[in-house]
């Protein structure tokens, strides 16, 4: 979860693909264009954005995240209190739950789901439930128990698992399994999948909960953004995702197009290798002094970015942005953010000791010029920033040297080491532990075989500190001020110059649909958000919602792969890697 590193190869095909509603079809079906191809249906393997909004529909979990501002609601569970000074959370159950199939839905899968996940350390759970035990006390009632102070509950936002079908797959043969089943215990349950091509999802009988006027839900998958904005402005489809930013301002009134644009905490980073870990790597030494890393994000100019590569859509970073939620983010003082001046950048790389000692335009020390490798990506978004930062770098003195990767080419670089700087982003969850804690010191790359998640292998026994003080913080405003301590602090080291926050661009067919629920309210996007609950508010425009269009589109015929380097690089908030998010 963060942790997404993977690399999508895409080559372009015509093929047969279903026509969201036939000409007798009666169904009420929603479908949705979007860049990446679904990985794996399986949780405990899929990282991608896609996936987290399949599982968001189809797995249930024991308590729901509200649309308007993240705070826990009724799931599984209809209600909750707490004892034993906060480290005991009692839930009650809600009655007559069942799984698509017919199956009771209880306590008991809740239970059966946190046992193994720390039995077996499923990386998709453990981050969450690694320090709590659950024991049912009666049919309806399950009591979870943190051995630590858990600021993060009663909210239990990890995907519940049938037991009746998960105890039957044994520990070797899960992460394996395709969960291919026509299973679910969300509002929809899983269809016909086809890798490359689409994903379909059919409402669910059995639901608890507030049921979808939509059918069905289709997840179409194109290799091309543009094609894919053509397949919404013919009719094709109902929905994009990640529309290019041309295409987004090019919307007018009259289209029967509407475009959102809604921010839920997504950046983009220049990452710098500071050297942290003693394993094997070749990053360049200048990079481990703090003074240069400082120098290069004063050579940025983070507003021109935001104007030229953003036409406006987004805003300058300041810092690491930890949650999905803005009232984590970075507060600093104008006076000390990385404001766009290369006097200062000037400066500081002549204090660090770098001089143009031969007038070639390129600072030295020590007899070695000051260069670096700078690596950015062949898929997603973002690659438009590299001129620019090359031209700022090239401006103080510092020559670069640009290599473009495919996604899990350069995860196997950072992965071992074996780089300068990079260019990619990150997707945070909602609650900021999470992405604070890939820069815990544990993090920073020490093995090639099974690196952290440290991608700037960057360390500091202070944030290590504050991190397992805010760990245990049950007092909001306290964990909030050493939240804002940990951000601090990583700012002043500067391992990441941080581009921007940018916002996720979308667009739907106005003339078919509306109730576009945003997450968070009034400032998030629609879909593929941290609960994905816009599909069930949703509603046709005048009884009609059918996607019409050929059944011969112009298709994305791909492969998606996680790049795991040595099985353990998975990023749990990098969710994205459309627009340059490396979910």
């Amino acid at each position: 979860m963060r942790r997404l590193l993977f690399a999508v190869l895409l080559l372009g095909a015509v093929v047969t693909v279903p026509t969201a509603v036939g000409a007798t079809d009666k169904k009420v079906t929603f479908t949705v264009g979007q860049l990446e191809d679904v990985d794996s249906l399986n949780v405990t393997v899929g990282v991608l954005v896609v996936d987290y909004e399949v599982w968001n529909l189809i797995w249930p979990t024991l308590t729901n995240m509200s649309a308007k501002d993240f705070s826990p609601e009724p799931g599984m569970a209809e209600s909750w209190t707490s004892s034993n000074g906060g480290l005991t959370w009692t839930y009650k159950m809600r009655a007559g739950m069942k799984w698509s199939d017919g199956e009771p839905m209880t306590a008991d899968d809740v239970k059966y789901t946190i046992d193994r996940a720390n039995e077996e350390q499923w990386s998709s759970h453990t981050y969450i439930t690694q320090n709590l035990t659950a024991k049912i006390v009666d049919a309806s009632t399950l009591e979870i128990t943190s051995s630590v102070p858990d600021p993060r509950l009663p909210e239990l936002g990890v995907y519940i698992f049938p037991k009746h079908i998960y105890e039957k797959i044994s520990k070797d043969d899960l992460p394996n399994y395709t969960a291919e089943e026509k299973i679910g215990g969300g509002p929809f349950m899983q269809g016909e999948v086809k890798q490359g091509e689409y994903v379909r999802l059919e409402r669910n009988p059995n639901w608890y909960g507030k049921k979808p006027v939509i059918d069905e839900v289709i997840i179409r998958h194109y290799s091309d953004s543009n094609a894919q904005f053509q397949a919404l402005k013919s009719g094709e489809i109902d929905a994009v995702d990640d529309v290019p930013v041309n295409s987004f301002a090019s919307i007018k009134s009259g289209d029967n197009i509407v475009g959102i644009n809604g921010n839920q905490g997504g950046f983009r980073e220049l990452a710098m290798n500071s050297g942290c870990s003693s394993s094997p790597g070749d990053g360049n030494p200048a990079l481990k002094d703090k003074v240069v890393r400082q120098a290069i994000n004063y050579a940025i100019d983070r507003d021109l970015l935001v104007e030229k590569t953003l036409k406006g859509y987004g805003k300058a970073g300041t810092g690491l942005v930890p949650s999905a939620d803005p009232s984590w983010d970075l507060k600093i003082a104008a006076d000390k953010q990385y404001k766009y001046d290369p006097d200062k950048a000037k400066s500081l790389l002549d204090q660090a000791g770098w001089k143009d000692s031969n007038g070639d335009g390129v600072r030295d020390k020590d007899g070695k010029d000051l260069k670096l490798r700078l690596f950015d990506r062949s898929i997603g978004g973002g690659q438009d920033n590299t001129e620019f930062i090359v031209g700022w770098l090239k401006d103080v003195g510092i020559a670069t040297e640009v290599s473009t990767m495919d996604d899990d080419t350069l995860t196997a670089a950072i992965g071992q080491n074996q780089f300068d700087m990079f260019l990619w982003g990150w997707v945070p969850f909602v609650d900021p532990d999470s992405q604070l804690s890939d820069f815990i010191t544990s993090e920073a790359t020490t093995d090639p075989e099974a690196p952290g998640y440290d991608d700037a292998n960057w360390c500091s026994p202070e944030y290590d500190k504050l991190y397992d003080q805010q760990h245990v913080e049950l007092d909001v405003s306290k964990r909030r001020e050493i939240v804002q301590k940990m951000l601090e602090l990583f700012y002043e080291e500067a391992p990441y110059a941080v581009l921007y926050k940018y916002d996720e661009l979308q667009a739907f067919r106005s003339d078919r649909w509306e109730n576009f629920v945003r997450q968070p309210d009034k400032t998030g996007p629609v879909l593929f958000t941290n609960s994905s609950p816009a599909y069930l508010e949703l509603r046709p425009k005048g009884g009609g919602g059918s996607s019409g269009g050929s059944a011969l589109l112009w298709a994305g015929l791909g492969v998606a792969a996680v790049a795991v380097v040595g099985g353990g690089f998975l990023m749990r908030s990098r969710r994205k890697v459309s627009a340059d998010e490396r979910e």
